[in-house]
């Protein structure tokens, strides 16, 4: 097989990282709806000053959701865990912990995360082993302290000074309340987050909203048929793979003629509609089960590649010598029409490859095409108008 050269007109999955999606200038400045102000009467947020044993039994109780494969990319190293602890032996007021508070009462960590999961790990122990870590280069106390897990910590009646300035921390929180509209919600959450670099969209919809969603999304990322069709392209740790596979099943399960041209709305209600929320504007829409949408999703990847090979959802076609980066756009077009495709139809196409490649790399010379997959992919047009050129070009094909 030859050797394809890669075009890198890509995002970043993480600081110099490409991540194997191609970037798309999200242009909505057509739309019908407009960017407005929020109401600030809609924004509800709460201060509260909560006890650390408090913390600890909701984090032990699932009432505070410390995600455990969110940010997986970014933990902390020991030292900065170990500093963290000794901030709190030392009785050194932590920095505010943000929280999105849903109607059950359960808390998502909107910023915070780390120190939480820290502070849980070495009070509590880690959830694959049980143990605490152990402190490793504390800045003031190392001589003293280094290589104590909690355990020994608590054990030594010398310690009880250190050990209850830990366990009486109090810790300052700002709660999101349930009435902020979701998308406030996820406007803060790109705001306030200061963990380090800038979360994605994804990253925020993974975070708040936990349940069947996300951990479809991760079943389907890590598909061994994606995996190969995408040539495993695609880099996950900013989330890029996973918001690639919720626009396919966007379009895929709300359909096209719902879409109104915001794409992070879009994306978020489907998450929401999987997760089967009742507050929801697509109440009558029926989610088909897990096994049924892996089933649909390798249909349309094994199609595509029958008729792409490793040019699939990408700009470039069979026999260039340049493999262009996925594009969002044409992945979930042709995983949409080819997942929803009679088999006899597939076959019309699959006998007739040679012509159907030939008309479609006519239409990727159309600049409107071109348009509707990358400056206006994300548009209510740019959808309407990719979906319609690609449905004309099969029943063109079909019928020659």
């Amino acid at each position: 097989m030859a050797t394809l050269l890669l075009d890198q007109n890509e995002e970043l999955a993480e600081e110099g990282i490409l991540s194997g999606v191609e970037i798309e200038d999200e242009d909505i400045s057509n739309e019908s709806y407009e960017k407005e102000p929020f109401d600030t009467d809609s924004i509800s947020i709460t201060s509260k000053i909560v006890a650390l044993d408090t913390v600890l039994r909701r984090i032990k109780n699932k009432t505070i959701k410390l995600a455990p494969d969110f940010q997986r990319e970014y933990v902390w190293d020991i030292k900065r865990k170990s500093q963290l602890i000794e901030s709190m032996m030392l009785k050194i007021p932590l920095p505010m912990f943000y929280v999105s508070e849903d109607k059950n009462g359960i808390w998502e960590v909107v910023d915070g995360l780390q120190r939480l999961t820290t502070i849980k790990n070495y009070v509590l122990g880690d959830d694959n082993d049980g143990k605490g870590f152990k402190l490793k280069g504390l800045e003031f106390w190392s001589e003293i302290y280094d290589g104590f897990d909690f355990f020994n910590l608590e054990k030594q009646a010398s310690n009880v000074k250190v050990v209850n300035n830990i366990l009486e921390t109090e810790l300052s929180f700002i709660v999101i309340n349930p009435e902020t509209p979701e998308k406030v919600k996820r406007n803060i959450f790109k705001r306030i987050n200061t963990g380090g670099m800038r979360l994605s969209n994804q990253e925020i919809r993974h975070a708040l909203y936990q349940g069947r969603a996300s951990d479809l999304l991760k079943i389907l990322v890590e598909d061994n048929v994606y995996s190969n069709v995408i040539n495993n392209t695609v880099k996950d740790n900013r989330m890029a793979g996973r918001e690639l596979i919720l626009r396919f099943l966007s379009f895929y399960l709300l359909n096209y003629a719902t879409y109104k041209g915001d794409m992070d709305d879009f994306l978020s209600n489907t998450m929401r509609a999987i997760n089967g929320e009742i507050d929801i504007p697509f109440k009558d829409i029926a989610i088909p089960d897990d096994t049924e949408i892996v089933k649909l999703f390798r249909t349309g990847l094994s199609r595509a590649y029958s008729l792409f090979g490793e040019h699939a959802f990408r700009k470039s076609l069979p026999n260039d010598a340049r493999k262009t980066p996925i594009n969002k756009s044409l992945f979930e077009l042709w995983l949409c029409v080819l997942s929803k495709m009679k088999e006899n139809t597939y076959k019309t196409l699959n006998t007739k490859k040679d012509l159907l490649i030939k008309r479609y790399s006519e239409i990727m010379q159309d600049d409107d095409f071109i348009n509707s997959i990358s400056r206006h992919g994300s548009s209510m047009q740019g959808a309407k108008h990719r979906r319609e050129q690609i449905l004309k070009l099969i029943r063109e094909i079909k019928s020659a």
